[in-house]
């Protein structure tokens, strides 16, 4: 026989049930996207991708998951820097990446995002947290389809294992590097990304890279063929 539940449980489980749904399609998405990556390679349908109005986006989605105030959680030091490659991908990467980094902050997170160019045409990007960091011992392991930390945060909190899996595949299809590194700083979780870009020296996304020869400014041409 079926339990009575009241109106007000109803509205709490569909909530729930929906919650989930959308956490799952997010998830299959994903998987799906580095599936057509990995199959087509990710020179398909590339474009030039201006990284500080994306990472501050991520950010945005990742406090309103979370119901925090994007000023409270999040600074950013960014030099401006363009990316040559699908969109969704780029997103995926530094949403997750940013995603977990207020998940496992503290009570109070505080997330940290610098870029950085150097001079032999890449661009890095540092996400921080104020979390418990990443022990040496796991910094290898975490990157695994489906691994989750044993940790009791890691325990409390939602999660497939999928996510740094995808962002490890998405990084290295573009043909780039992440890492995981100790906070010079002090505790918490510092996530590093590396990969091709280019510095903007207008407005109009006009921009130059240093050559690996000499270190001077040449001319990036348009067509990237």
């Amino acid at each position: 026989r079926l339990r009575h539940v009241e109106p007000r449980q109803q509205v709490e489980f569909f909530n729930v049930m929906d919650a989930e749904l959308i956490r799952l399609d997010h998830l299959i998405n994903q998987l799906l996207e580095v599936a057509r990556l990995d199959a087509i390679g990710h020179e398909a349908d590339p474009e030039d991708i201006e990284l500080e109005p994306l990472l501050h986006r991520c950010a945005g989605l990742a406090a309103l998951h979370h119901k925090r105030v994007e000023a409270d959680v999040f600074t950013f030091d960014i030099e401006p820097a363009v990316i040559h490659a699908r969109r969704l991908p780029l997103e995926m990467i530094f949403g997750n990446l940013i995603d977990n980094a207020v998940k496992y902050g503290a009570a109070e997170p505080k997330v940290g995002v610098t870029v950085r160019l150097t001079e032999n045409g890449r661009v890095v990007t540092q996400i921080t947290d104020n979390g418990e960091g990443v022990a040496p011992h796991m910094r290898s392991r975490i990157f695994k389809i489906f691994y989750r930390g044993g940790s009791e945060l890691e325990r409390r909190q939602k999660g497939t294992g999928v996510g740094l899996y995808i962002v490890r595949t998405l990084v290295g299809l573009l043909k780039g590097k992440v890492q995981v590194k100790d906070r010079p700083d002090g505790p918490g979780g510092l996530f590093e990304v590396d990969l091709p870009g280019r510095a903007i020296v207008s407005d109009s996304l006009d921009s130059t890279s240093l050559s690996e020869t000499t270190g001077e400014p040449e001319c990036v041409r348009p067509n990237y063929s």
